[in-house]
């Protein structure tokens, strides 16, 4: 915006300031610029100081820019409160430009609201000092900055009050921008201290591993992640849930992924309500075992994997407690749920990892052991059986025995459900309950 006044300046350079208006071609000029124009001359006193300026010459933009008529032959001092320049009004700053001989531009509100850019320049025409004013209307462009800065408030206070995490992060992935939660759970006293740190740098490494590798797909294929549950770590060192949405930020060719936008959401509450549903649908309630339901699809992804290779090796033990009913009717319900734990616990204690436990009903369990044959299944059953029978259970004042019988079984290819390898075990269950009790059977 320099320059219009510059044109101005070698136009009238060869001209006394009360000749301006004479010359056609600057008057021509003046009027039809988009900026208003204030030509002055200064008011000295008697010692030379400048207490005012005369308005030798203002353009119709100025009058139509701010609203102010009959400016020439005004004195600046009458318009000066009508630009809130600060700290110094209109005249201060006129005053100064003209002793340093420095040009100055400001940006300021005036009395009818617009926003003006305010700018003085010092002048020397045939050795006489003149203060030349140029105003430009900048309103538009201050409503933009206005607005940008109130969303950016606006952006601000979300990233402070929000509970969710919210993150910008750069194409390097590492933050720009991202919620004070975010900074809460990592052990950041500000949020704004995270900004340029990558997942590496802010999580434990397995943790920033699962990051890391979701966001692939996002920066190579352009792809969103949406609701992935993953795990944090608390500044605590406590692990909560998240669910995540993460979305790719493109650049102008709409292709090139330059950033990633993401909001995860504490889920833990509800993911441990999930978890919890979860055990009870496949946890018997009692024992802690896997549930009828539960141990069954487990079976049943056995019997699978043989039927896709017959010469894998699984096998079954049926479990029966014997005269189990004695003990509800003489100690009472309580003292054989008691009874019913305290087998579990010490079949449980016995098994390897790869094997599977569950509690079918009753009084009655069963035990998967891939990789087993009847002989190695029935020399574990025989150990189990003898381990049962020398630990009794010690209730209060009461030490009660109890003894169990076990039917053993291996799935075949043949075995199409779990009813078929149930049958065979139960049928060696029963011999063994007819045979004395307190025995393995083979079936």
């Amino acid at each position: 915006m320099n320059t219009e006044p510059e044109v101005l300046v070698q136009t009238s350079r060869a001209l006394p300031a009360n000749e301006l208006n004479k010359c056609a071609n600057c008057f021509n000029l003046l009027e039809y610029l988009r900026y208003g124009v204030l030509y002055c001359m200064p008011r000295v006193d008697h010692q030379a100081h400048i207490y005012d300026f005369l308005i030798v010459y203002a353009n119709n933009t100025f009058s139509k820019l701010t609203g102010i008529e009959a400016l020439n032959g005004a004195m600046l001092s009458e318009i000066s409160t009508h630009f809130a320049l600060g700290e110094k009004t209109l005249l201060e700053f006129a005053t100064q430009v003209m002793q340093d001989q420095t040009p100055t531009t400001r940006e300021c509100e005036a009395a009818n609201h617009k926003w003006f850019s305010v700018n003085l320049s010092h002048l020397e025409i045939h050795n006489d000092s003149a203060l030349v004013i140029a105003i430009e209307d900048i309103s538009e462009r201050k409503q933009v900055e206005l607005d940008l800065q109130r969303m950016n408030q606006d952006f601000i206070t979300v990233l402070e009050s929000t509970s969710d995490f919210i993150y910008i992060k750069d194409k390097e992935s590492r933050i720009r921008f991202c919620s004070q939660t975010l900074a809460d759970i990592t052990g950041h006293q500000s949020w704004r201290d995270m900004v340029g740190k990558h997942d590496n740098e802010i999580f434990p490494l397995e943790t920033a591993q699962v990051y890391i590798q979701e966001e692939i797909p996002i920066f190579r294929d352009g792809v969103a992640v949406l609701n992935k549950v993953n795990p944090y770590f608390r500044a605590d060192g406590s692990v909560g849930w998240v669910s995540t949405n993460k979305w790719p930020m493109f650049a102008e060719d709409g292709r090139t992924v330059t950033g990633i936008f993401g909001i995860s959401r504490d889920v833990s509450e509800s993911k441990a309500r999930e978890d919890e549903l979860r055990t009870m649908a496949t946890t018997d309630f009692l024992t802690g075992l896997a549930s009828r339901r539960d141990y069954i699809d487990d079976l049943n992804r056995q019997i699978a994997r043989i039927q896709r290779s017959p010469q894998a090796l699984c096998s079954l033990l049926l479990i029966d407690l014997d005269l189990f009913k004695r003990v509800n009717d003489i100690y009472g319900h309580a003292v054989g749920d008691h009874m019913l734990q305290h087998i579990s616990r010490l079949m449980r204690n016995d098994l390897r990892r790869v094997d599977s436990i569950g509690r079918i009903g009753g009084e009655e369990f069963s035990i998967l052991m891939p990789d087993t044959d009847v002989h190695a299944a029935h020399t574990f059953a025989e150990r189990l059986r003898k381990k049962i029978e020398v630990t009794p259970l010690f209730d209060g004042e009461h030490e009660i025995p109890i003894t169990i019988s076990i039917g053993i079984t291996q799935i075949c290819a043949d075995d199409h459900s779990s009813e078929s390898v149930f049958e065979r075990a139960d049928v060696a269950l029963y011999r063994a309950k007819n045979s004395g009790r307190n025995r393995v059977e083979l079936g």
